[in-house]
Parts: C-alpha cells; structure tokens; sequence
C-alpha cells in the first residue's frame, strides 16, 4: 500500500513466450478439427469385403490360434485395432483426438511459463 503498485505485473499480464504457446494451441485445435471434418465428409462407405476377409473371420482366428497360441491371437486383433484407426471414419477420429491432446500440451506448457 505504499504507491509502488506499478512494479508488479498484472495478473493479465502473460509473458510472449506463454502467447505464442497459447496461441499455438488454439490453432493446432482449430486446423485438427477442421481436417477432422474434411476426413469425415470426404471418406467413402466402407467395403464390405474387408469385414469378411478379416481377423473377423472364426476360421482364420482357429488357424491363428493353433500357430500361435492365444498371444498371436491378441497381437493380430491388437495390430487390426492399430491400422483400422488410420483408416475411414476413425482418422477422422484420431486426428481431432490427437490435435486436442497436442493442444491441450501446448496449453498447459504455456501455463508454467508465466512470468513471476
């Protein structure tokens, strides 16, 4: 209380480093939703061959199985997960996903770069 109130910063204050990181993550959300959309618009209807001919399939799981045991099993529907998600309808998924999570590191990385 003694006048001196202008020497420290505002609680509005952010240093440019904290702007940028901020400002990076809102763009970051915005272009991976926005490419989301496009995927999803721009996806043609799935085949129905692929289902058919997949992991899906009871006779390619015994095969498997009797390879490989019950681990090959897993692995192969683990791996089909994994590449279906780069595929269709679930890239349109995983991008919005994986944009939000980079925003969100870039967000809360901004946050301790306040200046003190």
């Amino acid at each position: 209380m003694n006048g001196n109130d202008h020497d420290a910063p505002s609680s509005n204050q952010r240093s440019p480093l904290q702007r940028r990181l901020y400002f990076a993550g809102a763009a970051i959300l915005m272009v991976s939703l926005i490419a989301a959309v496009l995927i999803d618009v721009c996806v043609p209807p799935p085949d129905s061959a692929v289902a058919m001919y997949g992991i899906v399939d009871p006779r390619y799981q015994i095969e498997l199985q009797q390879i490989g045991g019950n681990a090959a099993v897993l692995m192969a529907q683990l791996h089909q997960w994994f590449d279906s998600l780069w595929h269709g309808v679930r890239l349109a998924y995983t991008v919005a996903a994986l944009g939000a999570a980079l925003a969100a590191g870039c967000i809360f990385i901004g946050h301790f770069f306040a200046d003190d």
